[in-house]
């Protein structure tokens, strides 16, 4: 679908709904639970830390997103694998007749990072989607802060 997607409506509700289309009516709306329990069992072990570790510093993850969040474990250990062939390999590899062509392992490197960024984007887990969903801000330490988490860290 061309275009940029549709914003969910707890993004409007928040933005103060500029479109200013009827939105559903909050006491009719389904509260989804909070996504909680043990990751997928198929994973490996490495992908269910992942997983555990997302879902502890994402908690508007719902139980309907879990799909999402397992494709991104999924897809960021692929994304590592393929880093790791691409440094043994060359970014130019030549035919028996000595015709460059690009490796393989470069496009399919490029796609996974792109689902990779989608599914972050769809999860609230990059700076700009969590900052129009308004579940997370990161805030500079004061000088103050900083002199006493050094004083607590001295003990």
């Amino acid at each position: 679908m061309p275009g940029p997607q549709p914003k969910p409506n707890e993004v409007k509700r928040l933005l103060g709904n500029p479109g200013r289309r009827k939105l559903p009516d909050e006491g009719k709306v389904i509260v989804l639970p909070q996504l909680a329990g043990e990751p997928p069992a198929h994973l490996s072990k490495v992908q269910k830390e992942k997983w555990s570790e997302l879902r502890r510093l994402a908690p508007w993850i719902a139980v309907t997103d879990e799909h999402l969040l397992t494709s991104l474990v999924e897809k960021m250990t692929r994304q590592k694998e393929l880093s790791k062939q691409m440094k043994k390999s060359q970014f130019v590899l030549y035919t028996d007749k000595g015709y460059a062509y690009a490796n393989p392992l470069f496009g399919m490197l490029s796609t996974i990072e792109t689902e990779i960024f989608k599914l972050l984007c769809q999860l609230g887990l990059t700076p700009v989607d969590r900052s129009k969903m308004g579940v997370a801000e990161v805030k500079a330490r004061t000088k103050l802060e900083e002199i006493l988490a050094q004083k607590n860290d001295a003990k």
